[in-house]
């Protein structure tokens, strides 16, 4: 068997970053899901509750679709 590599201190690891990217990487999978159709389950107070993909789109700003939400257009300077 071959031998393991030491962990690193704790003092040298980054945990910011850590949480980052596992941020990002749940983030991609609730996606991911959202855009097959696919429900994802999570708990909330104690319960676990279904979440659907609109919801999902919803909770990173995008709208039922996945697509970014449009932004209110404001009329060009020097028109009205």
């Amino acid at each position: 068997m071959a031998e393991q590599a030491p962990l690193p201190a704790t003092e040298h690891v980054d945990h910011e970053k850590i949480d980052a990217a596992l941020e990002r990487s749940f983030r991609e999978l609730m996606l991911e899901h959202a855009r097959m159709g696919r429900s994802v389950c999570e708990g909330r107070d104690g319960k676990v509750v279904w979440i659907a993909p609109a919801e999902i789109f919803a909770r990173y700003g995008l709208d039922e679709n996945g697509r970014p939400l449009a932004v209110a257009s404001q009329p060009a300077a020097g028109v009205g």
